[in-house]
């Protein structure tokens, strides 16, 4: 699985363009798939994430530090991913996320008029949680909210599946 791609840019079009990641995407079979999430992706749009807890005492209490994974699928277990991190108020810097046109939304019998990705966060001390299908639509910025609750010492409980075994 090609999981990170870029790590520092969400900007497909400058990753076929760079010779060493257009060497390893051609090598694991992958640039298709890139071809075809830039083909069908031609339009911008934009992603902050706010992240905070919500303390009954407190009010809404912004949470710095927070580290989201924000990832789409392009098909065959590969991924792109960007990861981002709260600043001190809880939310991230805006980030250009790759969608579809919005010309989409002018056919009645289009109901893909976006482009949803999926999105993991997790900080110290607090119970992690995941997004999925955050909706980007060309020229605009989707702020998306997540609640994290404290985890009072617990560790989380693992994402896989199968039998749990004692250990």
């Amino acid at each position: 699985m090609l999981d990170n791609i870029a790590d520092n840019d969400f900007d497909m079009n400058s990753i076929a363009n760079k010779t060493e990641t257009r060497t390893i995407i051609d090598e694991a079979g992958v640039m298709p798939l890139l071809e075809n999430y830039l083909a069908e992706n031609p339009k911008i749009g934009y992603l902050v994430f706010q992240v905070f807890q919500n303390s009954a005492l407190e009010g809404v209490l912004p949470i710095a530090d927070a580290t989201i994974t924000i990832c789409k699928d392009m098909g065959d277990d590969y991924y792109i991913s960007k990861v981002l991190r709260t600043n001190a108020d809880g939310k991230t810097d805006q980030i250009a996320m790759r969608t579809v046109s919005a010309n989409l939304s002018q056919s009645p019998d289009n109901d893909k008029v976006y482009t949803t990705y999926d999105a993991y966060i997790e900080a110290p001390n607090f119970l992690p949680a995941s997004v999925e299908d955050i909706p980007i639509f060309e020229g605009i910025t989707t702020i998306q909210p997540v609640s994290l609750f404290p985890s009072y010492g617990f560790a989380p409980t693992p994402s896989y599946e199968g039998d749990l075994e004692t250990m």
